[in-house]
């Protein structure tokens, strides 16, 4: 089966707060919410605990490079608008000031799309670190 590169995109998006797996049998995608029941988490653990070679952990792939996703999305920007986002990730609480200036010049839906384009290439690339087929849907 293939990874749905999409899929595994909105799980990497969210690897800051749920843990992730690839079901390497399946392709599927598993996320652990926090919205899952106590029963269903077990389970889950089970499953993978009982067949661990069957599944690979996601990796946290939002703390690690977000400063750094922001860098390049103020990089890409014209001038002045470059310099305001540059100007607020050097400040303490850099990242939700980000987001408030990224909102206050309209950019919110600029930047999602730049967030959604960077966790496909994680996505991709981490399918094919890991030898997973995978479809681009």
């Amino acid at each position: 089966m293939k990874v749905n590169l999409q899929e595994l995109a909105r799980a990497l998006s969210q690897s800051d707060m749920h843990q992730g797996y690839i079901d390497i049998a399946s392709g599927r995608v598993i996320i652990m919410k926090d919205d899952l029941g106590e029963e269903e988490v077990l389970d889950h653990v089970f499953e993978i605990e009982d067949d661990w070679e069957h599944y690979i952990p996601l990796p946290n792939a939002v703390d690690s490079e977000e400063h750094n996703l922001m860098e390049s999305f103020a990089q890409a920007q014209n001038e002045e608008i470059k310099e305001r986002l540059l100007a607020v990730l050097k400040q303490p609480g850099a990242q939700m000031k980000f987001r408030q200036q990224v909102k206050r010049l309209f950019l919110k839906a600029a930047w999602e799309s730049f967030q959604q384009e960077y966790f496909v290439a994680v996505a991709r690339d981490y399918c094919e670190e890991n030898a997973l087929a995978y479809e681009e849907k």
